[in-house]
């Protein structure tokens, strides 16, 4: 019996890793990249040394460590400089994080309720969102994940002849978790907090140096980027709403108001239950400690510092959010009510995946079309807005793009068609932006006396419009 047990749960198990890769590589590669992508694209450009991509970050303005660029720098110069290539590096991250999701689950949840968390975590549209999404994110989320996985484990071994490798581990993902984001911040706040309110634990004084140690290190290796974002201006977007205060941005991570607001009372209760000393679980309450002090960090840094209210900082909340939920409903609340709360989330997740997949928080455009469409044609040039990362981006992300692009000034020296391409999308979505109509898009440039104006053609995120060249004898 136990044998036919363990072969159940080894099926379910694989089969919902396979899936949790599968629905983020599905169409994965049917949409291009958005504003803030094209910038990863450009400064993730192979090969150059760690020096050149930090100096190369910081005058670019953008707030991700050089880190991450530097790692997908070394990347893109094995595996190919391409849309594609750099769109499954972040895929994979995305698709692993389920999976340390998962482990995080096992040494809280039994068998059968760490199956439960995978699947809701599989069919988690913003997760996946978070996944396709060629910025940080997943990969940032890779390593914030490890660090609560290696905390726990280092927590589990105290007393094993493995500790020490244990303890080392665990400031390595600090320094490197720090490392690729400083938000990380808050987990590694969070294990000191956790040790310092727990007077039984043992070893205690070497947790604390080594946490303590992790953050000194990545502030001395990492001074230069340190000392730079510090000096940054205040970020006019991510600011505190009165919408943020009713749901606690729990809407966004689970795409609906009925599945966020379901997880949202649950983790309410399971807190009540924690400062009511009725939950045992240690593991729990550390991540109890991350789930609070993410949401304190997110006001008071917003309130006195600067934006922080983006969901995807903080995508490391919807696995602790899902676990958390479901060891309540199934070891605190184990009656009828539990039983159909967790057949409700089953059901509708996936119903909430079919329903919102194709609607992303953040539109993007049409890219893989839109080459299409040239390459259909004799006509050689591309003249666009001159917007350099999509420039970029378009010329060296798509192998089988073999067009010329130039600018608005050269247009009366072409003795040939071209086509002039216009964006919806730029660095922000706001109302606008990103329009689902035709508009007028031609050249800035006035006086065009060797072409005409001919059709326009509406993309996702673009407006194409066809110039014919007319010659004069």
């Amino acid at each position: 019996m136990n044998l036919n047990k363990n072969i159940y749960y080894y099926f379910f198990l694989s089969s919902l890793v396979t899936l949790a890769f599968f629905l983020r590589f599905y169409k994965f590669d049917e949409v291009g990249f958005w504003g803030d992508e094209y910038l990863t694209f450009t400064l993730s450009e192979p090969i150059h040394n760690y020096n050149f991509i930090h100096n190369k970050v910081l005058a670019s303005g953008d707030l991700v460590p050089p880190f991450y660029y530097f790692v997908l720098n070394i990347y893109n110069f094995f595996f190919g400089y391409t849309a594609h290539s750099i769109k499954v590096f972040h895929i994979i991250f995305g698709s692993l994080n389920i999976l340390i999701s998962f482990f995080i689950s096992r040494l809280i949840l039994k068998k059968t309720e760490s199956l439960l968390v995978l699947y809701l975590l599989s069919f988690n549209v913003f997760l996946i969102w978070c996944s396709t999404e060629t910025r940080v994110v997943s990969f940032a989320l890779f390593f914030q994940l490890l660090q609560i996985l290696f905390f726990l484990y280092s927590l589990q071994n105290i007393k094993s002849k493995f500790f020490f490798f244990h303890i080392v581990l665990l400031f390595l993902l600090n320094f490197l978790s720090l490392t690729v984001h400083p938000l990380s911040i808050i987990i590694v706040a969070s294990q000191f907090l956790f040790l310092l309110v727990n007077n039984n634990r043992k070893r205690k004084n070497i947790f604390l140096v080594v946490i303590f140690l992790s953050v000194i290190f990545y502030i001395l290796f990492n001074l230069d980027y340190f000392i730079w974002s510090l000096k940054g201006t205040r970020l006019a977007h991510n600011q505190l709403t009165i919408n943020f205060f009713i749901g606690y941005n729990f809407k966004h991570y689970f795409n609906s108001f009925i599945l966020g607001g379901i997880h949202l009372f649950i983790i309410v209760l399971t807190c009540y239950q924690i400062f009511k000393k009725i939950v045992k679980s240690d593991y729990l309450f550390y991540l109890i400690i991350v789930f609070i002090s993410t949401y304190i960090f997110i006001i008071i840094g917003t309130i006195f510092f600067t934006g922080l209210n983006g969901q995807k900082y903080w995508s490391y909340l919807v696995p602790i959010i899902v676990i958390i939920n479901i060891y309540y409903l199934r070891e605190i609340k184990r009656n009828y009510l539990s039983m159909v709360i967790i057949f409700f989330l089953i059901i509708y997740t996936f119903i909430i995946y079919l329903d919102k997949i194709n609607k992303p928080q953040l539109r993007k455009p049409d890219t893989p079309s839109l080459i299409k469409i040239f390459n259909e044609t004799n006509i050689n040039y591309i003249v666009s807005e001159n917007y350099y990362h999509f420039e970029n981006y378009l010329k060296k992300g798509y192998k089988d793009f073999n067009k010329k692009i130039v600018t608005e000034i050269e247009i009366n020296t072409l003795k040939e068609d071209f086509w002039y391409l216009c964006l919806d999308l730029s660095w922000a979505q706001v109302e606008g932006s990103y329009y689902d109509e035709i508009y007028e898009c031609s050249p800035k440039l006035k006086n065009i006396y060797a072409h005409k104006k001919m059709n326009s053609i509406k993309l996702n995120g673009f407006v194409i419009t066809k110039y014919k060249y007319i010659s004069f004898k």
